[in-house]
């Protein structure tokens, strides 16, 4: 094992992205799990996962398949009487498009 730096440039571009969007996934799962549904529905609502570096990351037909299932999130979460269930088991859906064999 070396004790130099990874060089930024040999690094897939995806994993930072992959990592990025999964770590978004488990912030707005903990918001639901914590009870704070409006938290989780502005996070979702409003697609604050979008940013240049996933965008960009991302291959284009992975990132729609994640975004039709994160907009199926929101929609569980939209109703007059939200389906945390139904939100929960569209995020890990979402979130099982990046492990490994998926």
């Amino acid at each position: 094992m070396s004790n130099e730096p990874a060089d930024p440039h040999g690094i897939f571009t995806g994993s930072q992205a992959t990592a990025s969007l999964v770590g978004w996934i488990d912030r707005v799962l903990m918001e639901l799990r914590e009870g704070r549904v409006n938290d989780a529905r502005e996070s979702l609502q409003g697609e604050t996962w979008r940013t240049s570096g996933i965008e960009d990351g991302i291959p284009r037909p992975i990132l729609e398949q994640c975004r039709d299932t994160l907009n199926d999130a929101a929609a569980a979460l939209s109703a007059d009487h939200p389906d945390v269930g139904a939100a929960e088991e569209a995020l890990m859906i979402a979130r099982s498009r990046f492990l490994p064999g998926a």
